[in-house]
């Protein structure tokens, strides 16, 4: 199946998926970066993975917590013929990253890392993230501004999403004043997308 044909089919179902524009992007991120490993946190059917791994030469781990949904993805990264370049962990992503790092097999280990996961733990897991993430390495985050709440585009937000808003709120100002990062851009496309470089420590 090709990239359009599971585009049209994940936004059919209802499936999070990137957006157009911020595909681009990502593609672009990726070639620019030229990583080896790269750690995807919400898988969902496999269409930012299969993205980013046929950007790239690199191997990728990827979590997601919906089993039905990793089903599919690894049906489509076989049918692209990827699967032998990507691992898919079936999880709560907090916990699977708790367990990557514990290994101590992953430290400093990804060169990339595409955080699309939970909104409202993108914050508890920086500092997991940091760990894993290699020096220089690049750090992408999508839809940090959730639908325009987080920067007022729109400004009354329902109260199911205040929580989240805030917390995404917390998360940019995290990043941004961060030891653990430099380079860093909110760029104001589609839900919003941070991208950063883990401070290189070797230089």
């Amino acid at each position: 199946m090709e990239l359009k044909e599971i585009n049209k089919r994940a936004r059919a179902y209802g499936v999070p998926i990137v957006k157009d524009n911020t595909h681009k992007i990502l593609e672009e991120f990726v070639k620019k970066s030229k990583p080896l490993h790269i750690l995807e946190i919400g898988t969902a059917v496999g269409y930012s993975g299969i993205t980013m791994l046929e950007a790239s030469e690199a191997d990728l781990v990827t979590i997601e917590h919906n089993k039905d949904s990793a089903k599919i993805a690894q049906k489509n990264f076989k049918n692209h013929k990827l699967n032998n370049r990507a691992k898919i962990i079936v999880g709560d992503c907090m916990v699977e990253l708790a367990k990557l790092v514990s290994s101590n097999n992953f430290d400093g280990y990804f060169d990339f890392i595409f955080l699309d996961g939970p909104k409202a733990q993108y914050l508890q897991m920086f500092d997991l993230l940091m760990i894993l993430l290699k020096d220089g390495g690049t750090f992408v985050a999508d839809n940090v501004l959730f639908r325009g709440y987080v920067n007022k585009t729109i400004t009354e937000p329902t109260k199911r999403y205040k929580t989240i808003i805030k917390r995404l709120g917390d998360f940019i100002e995290n990043c941004k004043k961060s030891k653990f990062l430099m380079n860093f851009k909110l760029i104001d496309i589609d839900d919003g997308i941070i991208y950063a470089q883990k401070v290189n420590y070797e230089k």
